[in-house]
């Protein structure tokens, strides 16, 4: 006679530890990490930068996965050919300053927006305007709707397709390429400041400047270049190229071969073209100088590539970028705050011109990690002074384009002043 079989004691036990086990580690808060050690970035070793004259076909990216709302994508941007700041208006004139002439100037729009009637434009330094000397106060939700229309001052969108070294594995070649805005009345005699903005997950180099976002409730479609155009026309910040990279490498899944990928492809490509090509404050394309014009070169990135800006952009390549911006993620910011203090040499003597996160304030998961990265950041790195160079703010809506499109409205006149 054959007895019954029991479910064994033992895996019921190891089962329910297994799963207690995954809840615990689902629901320590990030800040518990403080308290652990800080891993070092191990250094990646140095591989030749064998970048090929040819320009391959750069495989088909998957639709943008940042957001739920509808969007369209424009035509396809042509390929190179070789060879103040979102203030409300006072009109009040603070005690003590004197009011500017304001000679003929009108209002920019219907709105009068940013100019005072007495006439300027606010221009931020340390956090001040220069002009009337009132702090920086930042939109916290859709944007005035006169930006995202069309303007005849548009600028330009360039496509450039290269070959580089496949840096995680340490052999074969990527194919990659990266979107160039060109503000309006680009002028190859004046140097230009460099941003450089770094899609989120599933995202491509079109995602910030030439995709097309719908929000029917509101009659709104959103266009990064769109956005730009208004902001450089209007005189809201300084006008300046922006450069949109591809993250992902399809031959090599994984965010963190992506991310090694990436911060080598900035240091070793992209950032010497963009100086070889274009006019910025580098006197050249060599490291030497790019370093010596860093204050003139500002990271940026969404979700994923928020995380980018921390491990890719300040742990990596902190000598090369004087702010930065981190929108909806913030990437382990202890390991990041040793690295720039106590592991790479040669940045515990920089500092940071500027410094901006936020993120949605409805269903973003990352609001909470963007809040507390910023304020990791202000208590272990002393030159950043909240209000002065470093700046929260959390915007009305979940993780999608509509926040991030206001993040970087409020971020870049404290970047690259007027």
């Amino acid at each position: 006679m054959h007895q019954k079989k029991h479910f064994p004691i033992w895996l019921l036990c190891l089962l329910l530890f297994a799963g207690f086990l995954f809840l615990a580690i689902r629901l320590i808060p990030p800040f518990l990490a403080k308290n652990t050690a800080a891993q070092v970035v191990p250094p990646i070793a140095d591989f030749p930068s064998p970048v090929s004259s040819v320009e391959p076909e750069v495989p088909d990216e998957e639709p943008e996965a940042e957001t739920e709302t509808e969007r369209s994508v424009t035509a396809e941007p042509a390929e190179i050919v070789e060879e103040e700041s979102p203030a409300v208006i006072d009109d009040s004139v603070p005690e003590g300053l004197s009011v500017p002439d304001s000679g003929e100037a009108e209002p920019l729009s219907a709105s009068g927006y940013g100019i005072p009637e007495w006439g300027h434009i606010h221009r931020y330094s340390d956090g001040i305007c220069t002009v009337c000397g009132s702090a920086p106060e930042f939109y916290t939700g859709f944007l005035p709707h006169e930006f995202y229309s069309e303007t005849d001052k548009a600028g330009t969108v360039e496509l450039h397709k290269y070959e580089i070294t496949a840096y995680p594995v340490g052999y074969g070649t990527y194919n990659k390429c990266f979107n160039i805005y060109l503000p309006y009345g680009y002028d190859d005699s004046k140097p230009y400041n460099v941003l450089v903005l770094v899609h989120g997950g599933g995202g491509n180099q079109d995602s910030w400047l030439n995709d097309v976002y719908q929000y029917k409730d509101e009659g709104i479609e959103m266009c990064g270049r769109v956005i730009f155009d208004n902001m450089f026309e209007k005189g809201i910040c300084d006008p300046c190229i922006i450069v949109c990279p591809v993250t992902e490498i399809p031959q090599c899944q994984g965010l963190t071969a992506s991310t090694i990928q990436l911060r080598q492809e900035l240091r070793e490509y992209i950032l010497p073209y963009v100086a070889e090509h274009y006019s910025t404050y580098a006197a050249d394309s060599s490291l030497e100088s790019l370093k010596a014009a860093r204050d003139h070169f500002a990271l940026g990135g969404l979700s994923n590539g928020a995380l980018f800006v921390y491990e890719g952009g300040m742990r990596y390549n902190f000598d090369l970028f004087g702010s930065y911006a981190a929108f909806s993620g913030n990437g382990e910011p202890w390991e990041t705050v040793t690295v720039i203090k106590h592991t790479k040499e040669a940045f515990k003597d920089l500092t940071m011109n500027c410094y901006f996160t936020g993120a949605g304030t409805v269903n973003d998961w990352q609001q909470n990690y963007t809040q507390v990265g910023y304020e990791y950041f202000l208590e272990h790195l002393p030159y950043l002074v909240e209000g002065k160079n470093a700046w929260h703010v959390d915007v009305e809506g979940e993780h999608e384009w509509k926040v991030w499109f206001t993040d970087i409205f409020n971020a870049l006149p404290l970047m690259f002043p007027s």
